[in-house]
């Protein structure tokens, strides 16, 4: 009898470490070796926390990508393929149908043209952006163009002119795509990315570097979007290591409540976009302060 007993006890004790095995397996297979945790799980618990003690909403959805470029390494995947709406962030790939058709000679980059451009960059314009959308033949166009010569930004979808209101809503873009562009950007792989660069690179307002502790000394070349229910920042930070060196990245942020853009208004639309983009600027803080430190500095 004791015999059985302890041959029971001793398979209770064996069939424990196999589950106590198998789940430690399971648990680290959940990471992806390609992300940098540290920061994503970092990110996540910080966002989580403006959930609770606000100003999030529990409507409100974020994505997040942090690319290092340097090291050509993804640090931050947060809900980066789904597809959001873009706002303003759309002119992005406004301005890269623009100058795809420029580089095969189906336009001519004039004087009114590099006008529209630093209107639509710069300060923003609806109107200059709707002024190229026609000039490359519409929505539709400007679309195909766009899956034709550059599949990989897969979420990007141009489908309506914004209206004069500047409610638009139709137009999609994702993390995923805005961190895609920047890198290609950067590695000058879009055409005309010299000429883009500039435009990028004019001061504007921005989510994810005034109003924050990231040092003056800095580069940015950058584009927002912001209507009611999407607020979202998308940039190269250029910063230099404590060797002097240039160290950027790639930061994209993109807060979106799908409710709002047909919900009766709670709070006025400059509050709800403030209250936002504190938290971007905030997440922007913490990955400028983990690149930084990764490289060598105090932070």
């Amino acid at each position: 009898m004791k015999t059985y007993v302890y041959n029971f006890i001793g398979l209770l004790v064996c069939c424990g470490l196999i589950v106590l095995l198998c789940g430690t397996t399971v648990v680290h297979a959940a990471y992806d070796p390609t992300i940098d945790s540290p920061l994503e799980q970092n990110i996540d618990v910080f966002v989580k926390q403006f959930r609770r003690k606000g100003p999030l909403a529990s409507t409100d959805r974020t994505s997040f990508v942090v690319y290092d470029l340097s090291r050509g390494k993804k640090l931050v995947s947060i809900n980066e393929d789904t597809p959001r709406m873009a706002a303003s962030l759309i002119k992005n790939f406004v301005m890269l149908a623009y100058f795809h058709e420029v580089k095969h000679g189906r336009l001519r980059h004039t004087d009114k043209n590099k006008y529209h451009l630093k209107k639509m960059i710069q300060a923003s314009s609806n109107v200059s952006t709707n002024y190229f959308i026609r000039l490359i033949g519409g929505p539709y166009t400007v679309n195909r163009r766009l899956k034709a010569n550059y599949p990989y930004f897969k979420q990007t979808k141009i489908i309506e002119y914004i209206p004069t209101n500047g409610r638009t809503y139709r137009n999609k873009t994702s993390a995923h795509d805005l961190n895609r562009f920047f890198v290609q950007l950067w590695h000058e792989n879009l055409p005309h990315s010299k000429k883009m660069k500039y435009y990028f690179e004019l001061p504007n307002g921005d989510y994810i570097y005034k109003k924050t502790r990231i040092p003056s000394s800095v580069k940015v070349y950058n584009k927002t979007g912001t209507v009611y229910g999407l607020i979202g920042d998308s940039g190269i930070i250029v910063m230099r290591d404590p060797n002097g060196k240039l160290r950027p990245y790639v930061f994209t942020g993109l807060i979106e409540d799908r409710s709002k853009p047909y919900g009766r208004r709670r709070i006025s639309f400059g509050a709800w976009v403030n209250q936002r983009a504190n938290v971007l600027r905030k997440v922007s803080e913490k990955a400028y302060g983990y690149i930084y430190k990764s490289y060598g500095g105090r932070w």
